[in-house]
């Protein structure tokens, strides 16, 4: 049993004690955590509670590159303050807010894969919007283009849903699945977005148009020109597939994340005709290896070394537990809830 200040819980943890609002039990001991309970307690004013374990907790550091992703976020979303009462002279802006990001990557490329359990509330659309930034940039970066289209890329994740700056809130923040006609006006964010910032003379035209082009699909499903292949400019490719990819492993207002080794199962079997296989299936073979090694942590609070991945079930990966091997694939009890950061 150990006692642990709230701000260090984490998906997955088993409480050592009941917890209580005006004497009615709201969460029972034992129950694993999830996002909402953890969310209850600090509502509460809980500063510290027991949690049932079997070794010593580890304490969770919060990284410096945390605070410069949470800065970037705050400074995007004064970006699309800029852009919503007509302000579009942003370049400098724009340069402000991924430099500390650019700088971190630098040191750290992977940082970026970390993130998806890193959110500030209520902030989706700009979290999602800086992460895309974030992964767009290492993605090119593996994909060895020159440092000043990795950062041009960049701007594109940046942007790509600056459009939706001018989509009404009742419709961005609808907790609801969107009714069709809701889903037509939330669709025209991409070009609303290439309207706003094709008037700009300093983003060039591969951002702009990757901008627009985001949401095609490489079977020509998608919008707004029903795209389809290589006629899909190459932005509009590496940004969309990092896009599914943030998306997926996000908290939404209709469903709690996805733990990362899950989405990239879900997008090597479902995006087929979506994404560009080609940048699709690379950045999933290298977004795998670059999780080998870390710590997580599993729903039953043990925590684990990932050892290997098995390349047909991306989602049950063999860990170390102890020195033990513990293969996910033969035990369908244990899921991964969190990476230890």
């Amino acid at each position: 049993m150990n006692v642990l200040k709230t701000e260090k819980l984490q998906v997955g943890m088993k409480l050592g004690e009941n917890i209580y609002r005006e004497d009615q039990l709201v969460i029972s001991e034992k129950v694993p955590l999830t996002t909402r309970h953890i969310e209850m307690i600090k509502r509460l004013d809980i500063e510290q509670v027991k949690i049932v374990t079997d070794r010593p907790v580890v304490p969770i550091r919060q990284p410096k590159y945390e605070e410069k992703y949470k800065a970037s976020v705050d400074h995007f979303k004064e970006i699309c303050h800029s852009v919503t009462i007509g302000n579009l002279d942003i370049y400098e802006e724009v340069k402000t807010c991924m430099d500390p990001l650019i700088a971190e990557l630098e040191q750290n490329p992977e940082m970026a894969l970390k993130l998806w359990q890193v959110h500030t509330a209520d902030y989706y659309t700009y979290e999602h919007s800086v992460k895309v930034c974030m992964l767009s940039i290492l993605l090119a970066k593996w994909m060895n283009k020159p440092l000043v289209i990795q950062h041009e890329i960049g701007k594109a994740g940046l942007l790509h849903d600056i459009g939706k700056c001018n989509i009404p809130n009742e419709i961005l923040n609808k907790p609801d699945m969107l009714t069709e006609e809701e889903f037509g006006v939330m669709k025209t964010h991409s070009t609303l977005g290439y309207v706003l910032l094709s008037q700009s003379r300093v983003l060039s035209k591969d951002i702009v148009k990757g901008i627009l082009h985001h949401h095609e699909r490489f079977d020509g499903s998608g919008y707004p020109a029903r795209l389809q292949g290589k006629d899909i400019p190459e932005f509009a490719r590496i940004v969309s597939v990092v896009d599914v990819f943030d998306a997926m492993t996000s908290n939404r207002v209709y469903r709690e994340k996805m733990n990362p080794f899950r989405v990239l199962d879900i997008m090597k079997d479902g995006s087929k005709g979506a994404l560009d296989p080609e940048i699709s299936n690379f950045f999933i073979e290298r977004v795998k290896n670059s999780y080998i090694g870390e710590q997580v942590l599993l729903n039953n609070g043990d925590i684990a070394i990932v050892d290997s991945i098995h390349s047909d079930k991306l989602d049950r990966p063999v860990l170390k537990v102890n020195d033990e091997i513990l293969d996910l694939d033969k035990r369908l009890d244990i899921e991964i809830k969190s990476l230890i950061i």
